[in-house]
């Protein structure tokens, strides 16, 4: 699928969910799977940050940088702003999750997912959990929010609710299938 400015003939309309978390105390932890681990990567490389991208949301239709040359991608990961947080399965990486922070004290989880042999598992939300608890960690931050579409995984948008994520705005995307 690739996303369009506006309806077309033969276009999917994509509802968009907007959600945050005002206050840590939002936060519903999760019990922790067993041999489940969090890795900060201190310096995170471009190579990194597009294969994640790539192999989290191939399943996901995931669009807007598909086309991204590698310099775009190293723009993407040399700014302060850019946190990448790695969940380990008894030392195997099971999914990612970056984080954006924004001016005013805003935190966006602008990506986040599990590799298709990890879904399933129970370990979603304990997953979200901890990248919400390092969103919130940063210094600064005042709102933690993330988007999710339908074209996300079918417990998405439950678990982001689950974890004391609050709907904030709904838009719809026109992708081209």
């Amino acid at each position: 699928m690739r996303l369009l400015p506006g309806p077309a003939d033969g276009a999917v309309a994509v509802e968009v969910t907007s959600l945050e978390m005002t206050d840590p105390d939002q936060l519903v932890r999760a019990e922790r799977p067993p041999g489940a681990d969090v890795e900060v990567v201190a310096e995170p490389s471009p190579h990194a940050s597009e294969s994640f991208y790539r192999r989290v949301g191939a399943d996901w239709h995931w669009v807007d940088r598909l086309d991204w040359r590698p310099e775009q991608w190293q723009a993407w990961v040399d700014r302060p702003e850019y946190r990448l947080l790695v969940c380990t399965v008894d030392g195997d990486t099971a999914g990612y999750a970056e984080l954006e922070q924004q001016p005013g004290g805003d935190v966006e989880i602008a990506y986040f997912g599990l590799l298709g042999g990890f879904q399933g598992r129970g370990l979603g939300s304990w997953w979200l959990a901890t990248v919400l608890e390092r969103a919130w960690a940063l210094d600064g931050t005042r709102r933690v929010w993330v988007h999710t579409c339908d074209l996300d995984h079918p417990a998405a948008l439950a678990t982001y609710r689950a974890r004391g994520m609050r709907e904030f705005d709904r838009t719809v995307e026109w992708r081209m299938p």
